[in-house]
């Protein structure tokens, strides 16, 4: 059964007002999508240029180390080779200070140089020409040279002196013609320099810069902190990260301070160092954070605008789409009785004979009509005369059996209904019903003088077929009904041949 014109416009700004929903919602995802894309990138730039920026300031620091070391190793292989001169020892002990040291004062931060014997005791001193006994055999740089464990220039841990000065010590082995050990040179660095080196670093809030041994040692960090000179760390997640590369970074918490941080790290030349530094993650994204706050806020913005555009252009649509639904409701429906008016049945009818001559099915008529109706409008008056249709028009309405039953009003006193799919008994039975139901409205009202008048039916079924049009069926159902009219009213006729009405005279 077709649609009525009101749920046609329902239907079409229903959906209309769901793509609108639908498309504002998409248009929201699509933005937040984008934004969210943006703000993701705007992330790991941030992370990429953290890490550059990490990357070359600790190479720059380790090419500096690496560049002193070489320097302080050169410094103590002077001696060496000065050691291996044969007539060193029949010099005075002023001039073999001079040959043997004289590179020592160049070396800044450098500390004493001192000439280990084979059991570790003190022989020469680049600061006196009468060393104090002292003896260096349980020190790590004199064991590694001892048993040949350095492979050449060592760099031992770091220790504090009585008098608070905080050290490392480079040694160099000395052998005897025959390859035996002879001693060793050693020289000491003051972690000053390191510290003046890391001093020269502007480091934000939360960053970190520490030179560390291949043993896990600390040499040296930023901020400086006497606590931490010497502090083995080799058990730690970050320190079991950088010592297995010669250079990376990574994200973790440091076990020192408990700040999570990017670190980026790199071996120190072929010396047992590696450089450290970290960067606070609260310090690297602090811009982005503002930045992505920002532009969520806007974000959010946006689509509230967007919601609340899409929330009256809704409102709009639905107001109009209601207006529109009440102006097709008034075109196609009868101001008094409510029913459908000539207009609409006409459509109705078209589709439906359409319909049924495509199924071959019956369709049926009801052409209604009130007795006497212009003798009770004279008698009662036309406002007596309306609430007596209205009354009519809905016993005719509830009493059709389906809901693709259809009741109008034809004009005047005059009703129709349509009944798709409908054989000829059937249609006469409606037309039964809906007669009782006007005379049991007659018997409540206990005989007044204004009770509702009787009705008079005409019915009338056919299956439509070529040669036949849909008004063929409401003429004979016209005729049918004149035919109760002349039977004395108050009753149903049917028209001759309920499924055949091709003897019906055709309508001019």
């Amino acid at each position: 059964m077709p649609l009525s014109v009101g749920e046609a416009f329902q239907g079409k700004h229903g959906i209309s007002t769901k793509g609108l929903i639908a498309s504002g919602l998409a248009a929201t995802i699509g933005l937040c999508a984008i934004l969210i894309f943006v703000i993701w990138q705007d992330y790991n730039q941030e992370a990429l240029k953290a890490r550059r920026a990490g990357a070359n300031l600790v190479a720059t620091i380790a090419a500096d180390i690496d560049r002193n070391l070489e320097l302080y190793g050169l410094s103590l292989q002077a001696v060496v080779d000065g050691l291996k001169e044969p007539d060193i020892s029949k010099i005075s002990p002023e001039m073999r200070q001079l040959v043997l040291f004289d590179r020592a004062a160049t070396a800044k931060d450098l500390g004493s140089i001192f000439v280990l014997d084979n059991e570790g005791n003190v022989v020469l001193d680049s600061h006196t020409l009468n060393p104090a006994h002292s003896n260096h055999a349980n020190r790590d740089y004199f064991l590694v040279q001892k048993y040949g464990l350095s492979g050449g220039l060592y760099l031992s841990s770091p220790w504090t002196t009585p008098d608070g000065d905080n050290l490392i010590a480079i040694s160099r082995r000395l052998t005897n013609p025959d390859g035996s050990f002879k001693g060793a040179v050693v020289g000491t660095l003051r972690l000053a320099f390191f510290d003046k080196l890391f001093r020269q670093v502007h480091l934000g809030t939360g960053d970190s810069l520490t030179l560390v041994r291949d043993d896990g040692s600390i040499v040296m960090r930023a901020p400086f902190s006497f606590e931490d000179i010497g502090r083995n760390v080799a058990s730690t997640p970050i320190f079991q990260q950088v010592v297995w590369a010669p250079a990376g970074f990574f994200k973790d918490v440091s076990r020192l301070d408990g700040i999570e941080r990017l670190y980026v790290f790199q071996h120190i030349g072929e010396y047992p160092l590696t450089l450290n530094y970290g960067a606070s993650v609260d310090a690297i994204y602090a811009s982005w954070r503002v930045k992505a706050w920002v532009t969520g806020a806007l974000t959010l913005l946006l689509c509230g605008i967007d919601a609340t555009l899409i929330v009256f252009l809704v409102r709009a649509l639905r107001r109009r789409s209601e207006a529109e639904y009440r102006l097709s409701i008034a075109a196609a429906t009868d101001g008094l009785t409510q029913l459908y008016n000539r207009r609409r049945l006409d459509e109705i009818l078209t589709e439906t004979w359409r319909e049924a001559m495509t199924t071959a099915t019956p369709s049926a008529c009801l052409m209604i009509d009130v007795d006497q109706f212009k003798n009770y409008n004279d008698a009662f008056g036309h406002q007596v005369g309306d609430e007596a249709l209205k009354a009519i028009a809905c016993c005719i309405k509830s009493s059709l059996p389906r809901s693709t039953d259809v009741a109008a009003r034809y004009g005047g006193e005059e009703f129709a209904v349509l009944l798709p799919n409908a054989s000829g008994d059937m249609a006469v039975a409606v037309g039964e019903r809906i007669r009782a139901s006007v005379l049991a409205l007659r018997a409540d009202q206990h005989g007044r003088i204004d009770s509702t008048p009787t009705i008079s039916v005409g019915v009338a079924s056919v299956v439509p077929r070529y040669g036949l049009q849909p008004r063929d069926l409401l003429k004979a159902a016209d005729m049918a009904l004149y035919e109760a009219k002349r039977n004395g009213r108050n009753c149903v006729e049917a028209a001759r041949g309920l499924v055949d009405i091709k003897d019906v005279p055709r309508a001019a």
